[in-house]
Order: C-alpha cells, then sequence, then structure tokens
C-alpha cells in the first residue's frame, strides 16, 4: 500500500468537518452514539467500522479546530455525502497504521508473518473494537476496588464515592426518563399508522406533514422537537440534579468529568489519547451539558479513583495488590461459588498450596469428579504500538507476564493431579490429602481483569503449552460472570453445559478469529450441535460480531440480573 501523510489526511478531515458549528457536530455524533443502533445502516454510517471510537476521534478532531463553523450538521442527504468523504479517508488512515508495516521481507519470513497479523490483531482490538459488558459490572468494579478507601477519596476529591457513584447512576435514570418522554409520539395510533404509511412510501412529504397536523397538538410538539433535536436526552443543566443532589456535589462531578466545548485541544490523529474517554461529558455553555458516552461515566470514575489514590509509588503497589490478590480473585470465587451452589458433591479451595509445591495457586474447585483449576491475573494489557517489531514485543510481554503465567501455574496443578494417587492440599489451617481416582476430568482456566481480545480468544497465536497437554480457557472476569450466568437462565443442567463448552472450546484454538469471547460463548448457547460440529472440523471459524446481541436480549429482558454491589 502506497505511503499517505497522515497529518494531511486528518486536516484533510478536519476541513471538511470544521464548515459544522461545534455544538451541532457534537450532539449529532452524540445521538450517533447512542442511537445508531434503532438508526439506518446505510450511508457513511455503514463505513464507519468503529462507530464508537471513530465518533470520539471525530468529535475531539472537530473541537481541535480553530474554525467556528456555519453549518448546522443534521441528517441530510448532502452531508451523508460529506461524512461518506469523511468515513473514506478515516479508512484509509487505520488502514496505513497497519499497512506501513507490510513490505515483501514480511511475506518472506514466516515468523515474521505471524507477528504481522498479531499486530494488526491487537491494534484492531483496542482502537477500534469496543468492549461487552454492563453497566452493573462496570460500577461494581469501582466498589469492588475502592469500598476501603472511601475517607480518603471524600478527603481528596471533596466529595464521597457513595455521591460520586450516585451521580453516574442518575445519568442513566435521567437520560432514559428523558428519552421516553421526548418519544412519546410513538404512543399516539394515529401516528403509528402514519410513520408506517411513509415507511412504505405510500405518503409525499407534503401529504405526511398535512396529516401530521391533524395529530393531537401533544404529538405534533414532542415528534417536531424530537426531528429538531433527537440529542436533547443526552442534555442536562445542573440544575435538573439539584433536587436529588447539593450544588457543590453537582458542581464537583461537572468538573471532574466534563471538557469545555470552547476548550483547546490539540487531538490531531486517530491513535492519539482521547479526553473523552476520561471525561466523557461536553460543556456546552454556561448551562448545559451533553452526555457524549454515558456507558464510560462508571469507568472514568474507576480511572480517576486509581490516579487519585495512587499518588505515591507504595500507594500504587498496594492498590495494584488488592486489585489482583483480593479483588479480583473474591470476584472469580463469588461467581464460581454461586454457579456450583446447588451441587452436593463440591470443594473448594482458595489460595492453596498443592503437595511440595512452594508457590501458592488461587482457586481449585473439585465438583462431581470435575477438577477446575483456576487462576486469577490482573497484569496489565498496554496500547499497541504503531511498529510492529516494538508492538509485537509489547504484546507478547504482557500475553506472557498475564495469561502464559497463569496457564503455567495451571499446568504445575495439573501435573500433581496426573502424576500422583493422591495429593495434600494445605489452605489456611486445612489440609486435606484428595485421591486423585475422585477425579475424572481436569479444566484449566485462566481468567483475567483486563481483555486481550483476540490473542486471549485464540491461544494458538501466543501461548507456548507444554508438550501435548491441551490449551486452557482464558477469559476476562466481565466474560465469565455473563457467561455462567447465562448458562443457569438457559438450561436446567448448567454445570454439565459448562464441561461440554469448556471440552470443546479448547478444539477452537489455532483456528479461530475472534475479537471477544462472548462471540464464542454466544455461539454455544444459541445452537450446541452446531457449535460442536465447527469445533469438531478443521475449518478457520469466524465468529459473529452479532452474536453479542443473545446477552443483550437476556439483559434487557432482565433474565440476566447483574447487581450493584452494596457500598
Amino acid at each position: 500500500m502506497r505511503k499517505i501523510d497522515l497529518e494531511k489526511k486528518s486536516r484533510e478531515i478536519q476541513r471538511l468537518i470544521s464548515r459544522y458549528t461545534k455544538e451541532s457536530f457534537v450532539c449529532f455524533f452524540a445521538d450517533f452514539i447512542r442511537h445508531n443502533p434503532e438508526r439506518s445502516k446505510d450511508g457513511f454510517s455503514h463505513k464507519l467500522k468503529s462507530k464508537l471510537k471513530d465518533s470520539l476521534y471525530l468529535i475531539m478532531l472537530r473541537l481541535s479546530s480553530e474554525e467556528e463553523g456555519v453549518e448546522n450538521l443534521t441528517y441530510t442527504k448532502e452531508n451523508d455525502v460529506i461524512l461518506q468523504k469523511v468515513a473514506d479517508i478515516l479508512l484509509e488512515i487505520v488502514s496505513f497504521y497497519l499497512s506501513e508495516n507490510y513490505v515483501d521481507d514480511y511475506f518472506n519470513i514466516e515468523n515474521d508473518r505471524q507477528k504481522l497479523l498479531i499486530h494488526e490483531m491487537a491494534f484492531k482490538d483496542y482502537f477500534q473494537n469496543g468492549v461487552l459488558s454492563y453497566r452493573e459490572q462496570e460500577v461494581n468494579k469501582v466498589i469492588r476496588l475502592f469500598r476501603p478507601y472511601q475517607d480518603k477519596i471524600e478527603e481528596r476529591l471533596n466529595i464521597s464515592l457513595k455521591t460520586l457513584i450516585e451521580l453516574c447512576n442518575h445519568s442513566e435514570i435521567f437520560y432514559r426518563e428523558k428519552s421516553i418522554k421526548s418519544k412519546s409520539f410513538i404512543l399516539d395510533k394515529g401516528f403509528d399508522k402514519l410513520a408506517r404509511e411513509s415507511a412504505n412510501g405510500m405518503l409525499e412529504s407534503e401529504e405526511f406533514n398535512e396529516k401530521l397536523f391533524q395529530l393531537s397538538e401533544h404529538t405534533q410538539t414532542s415528534f417536531l422537537n424530537f426531528f429538531e433535536k433527537p440529542h436533547d436526552c443526552l442534555i442536562f443543566t445542573k440544575k435538573d440534579y439539584y433536587y436529588f443532589f447539593e450544588k457543590k456535589e453537582v458542581d464537583i462531578y461537572c468538573d471532574l468529568f466534563s471538557i469545555d466545548i470552547e476548550g483547546v485541544y490539540n487531538n490531531l490523529f486517530y491513535s492519539h489519547p482521547n479526553p473523552l474517554e476520561e471525561k466523557p461529558i461536553i460543556k456546552i455553555n454556561n448551562n448545559e451539558y451533553l452526555n457524549i458516552y454515558q456507558k464510560q461515566l462508571p469507568t472514568a470514575l474507576y480511572n480517576l479513583l486509581y490516579r487519585t489514590l495512587t499518588q505515591t509509588n507504595k500507594e500504587k503497589e498496594q492498590l495494584n495488590h488488592r486489585r489482583g490478590k483480593v479483588v479480583l480473585e473474591n470476584h472469580v470465587l463469588e461467581v464460581f461459588k454461586n454457579f456450583f451452589k446447588a451441587s452436593r458433591h463440591l470443594k473448594i479451595f482458595k489460595n492453596y498450596y498443592i503437595n511440595d509445591n512452594v508457590e501458592e495457586k488461587d482457586i481449585l474447585i473439585v465438583e462431581n469428579r470435575v477438577a477446575y483449576i483456576i487462576e486469577c491475573k490482573s497484569s496489565r494489557y498496554r496500547e499497541p504500538r504503531r511498529n510492529t517489531k516494538q508492538a509485537f514485543q509489547r504484546i507478547k510481554s504482557d500475553f506472557e507476564e498475564c495469561i502464559q503465567k497463569g496457564y503455567e501455574q495451571c499446568f504445575q496443578v495439573e501435573q500433581e493431579i496426573l502424576s500422583n494417587d493422591e495429593i495434600i492440599i494445605k489452605c489456611e489451617n486445612i489440609k486435606e490429602v484428595m485421591s486423585t481416582s475422585e477425579i475424572n476430568e481436569i479444566f484449566s482456566i485462566v481468567v483475567t481483569s483486563e481483555r486481550f481480545a483476540s490473542i486471549q480468544a485464540d491461544l494458538g497465536l501466543l501461548l507456548k503449552k507444554n508438550n501435548k497437554d491441551v490449551y486452557p480457557w482464558s477469559v476476562s472476569v466481565d466474560d465469565l460472570e455473563v457467561f455462567i450466568s447465562s448458562l443457569k437462565i438457559e438450561f436446567n443442567n448448567p454445570i454439565r453445559k459448562f464441561s461440554e463448552f469448556l471440552e470443546y472450546r479448547e478444539l477452537l484454538n489455532e483456528r479461530l478469529v475472534a475479537t471477544d469471547e462472548l462471540d464464542v460463548c454466544a455461539m454455544y448457547l444459541k445452537n450446541q450441535r452446531t457449535f460442536k460440529e465447527l469445533c469438531e472440523s478443521e475449518d478457520i471459524i469466524f465468529t459473529d460480531p452479532l452474536l453479542q446481541g443473545y446477552f443483550d436480549k437476556l439483559y434487557f429482558s432482565k433474565k440476566l440480573k447483574l447487581k450493584t454491589l452494596n457500598l
């Protein structure tokens, strides 16, 4: 692929979008981020590879321009043509970030081709793919880690942890109430009939308007307000919150999580850190604030509190230890205890030692003659660099520190079980001698706090296995929680189904292309027979990202219940 000037291409996009006022542009894309699944997939929307990441980049690129802009950005055919040009250039930029490493030498050296493939996957996973997790999970991450530090948080931020969480939750509640109200015209049967006739091409524009004004004044006003400001449900004022919170608390919240639309920014390149990741609200004027990315609020709160409580190396070391050794392990144990609680034949060991092995292991569960060896890892997963050689070393290092190490610890326990007639398990003040004849099957599971996406889904890319050992199952704790909960919802025998999934899941490594483990889990839940056939085949398997809708359906129907923890 030919070389391109990234700065020139970025400024070309900036020139195209700077014709629009900053306010209309950020409001348009805030609405697009939140509501694009409900809208048409044609036009520029079809061309954006990551509707979230691309939109956040375009918003900051527009705010980084000094141009005022004179046009209002709304949904029109003319504006769609312009945005399609923007999407085309954006695709060039993202493609070039990777293609600049494609030189002839890479195609001649097999090992380098593998590195390039892994780099490409990691880059796309990090910059383009959104993460499926639910609001309750993100809030619970905050509660689990920072609950013991409430006094210090209030001392340093001048606001309590409880209030910060309540403000984030209230933001979503306020949006939903306002959204329902803004769409009240849908409840008018006359409008419903009118909309269907229009969608079926039975009405011209003038005839639609004429019949619209025959409906009630409330329906007319509601529809016209929504048509002119579809983003209105994402806007709030401080006064909207004063009924529920103190003025001082609302002021601090807005300062902590918003950027000013008139601020000075320099976000020119796609791979630059985006301020909206840490502050997902834009201050439109002295009175109004716009929620750009509400789902990010709990994550932004988590990152804020982490920075606030790690002002010294000692504080950072203590918090990181708690994050991995206490929070992650307890969360994983909680998930499995809840899953196996109905079992009559269950033994659970946490922070245990096996035989003469001097290294402490995390969790061992023996349920009905099946052993689940579980290691929990909270190591970092850093942003991949652009240069393949440098990027691969970083990706490989993070993988080895986390998933590889977890596998090796699982393997040690597995070998003790396979090589001995009995094993001695010690944890706390307990010492138990167990006959290995009680164990018919063994599964190794590496649970991570971070998602490693493609390289975690197909462990054949980076994992170094011992001899002819089988692959473990590696999964993020959020995905584990969702899948385990879904098994209990969908099956009368979830434990047997879980073992069945693990048995077949191992066969997909070395030939799986997936960005999210929940895509694979949904394949199994949707059709076990087809899943098994794919696992036993020799085909390369590409997962459908739309499969994650399986979990959304369970979640929004309130079958998948993820409760927020008490503070």
